[in-house]
């Protein structure tokens, strides 16, 4: 399965360079990055969210692997949900899927 963005046009523009622009405007590369073992970011509209959610992204010195938790927007089953198999469609990028394991 191929998670694909699903709010393009809604909460983030729907034009692939319009995000990547609006993304590399919410990203300092130059910050400081710091290890963590953890980090709880905004996911609302980018126009709302995205100053605070790139200043966390900018200071992040990534690992090779993420657990993603994600809240249920829709009231029905569990509260929470991780995706166990698949992968996560980041083409607006050009960089192809992100490959989900059971880690």
């Amino acid at each position: 399965m191929i998670r694909n963005p699903v709010v393009s046009g809604q909460f983030y523009p729907e034009s692939p360079s319009q995000l990547k622009a609006m993304i590399e405007g919410m990203v300092d590369e130059k910050a400081v990055k710091e290890e963590v073992i953890g980090l709880v970011s905004p996911h609302a509209g980018y126009i709302y969210s995205g100053p605070v959610a790139g200043a966390v992204i900018s200071r992040v010195k990534f690992k090779d692997t993420f657990i993603i938790m994600g809240p249920n927007h829709t009231g029905r089953g569990r509260p929470l949900s991780i995706m166990t198999q698949g992968a996560w469609n980041r083409g607006f990028f050009s960089i192809g899927s992100a490959a989900t394991d059971d880690a």
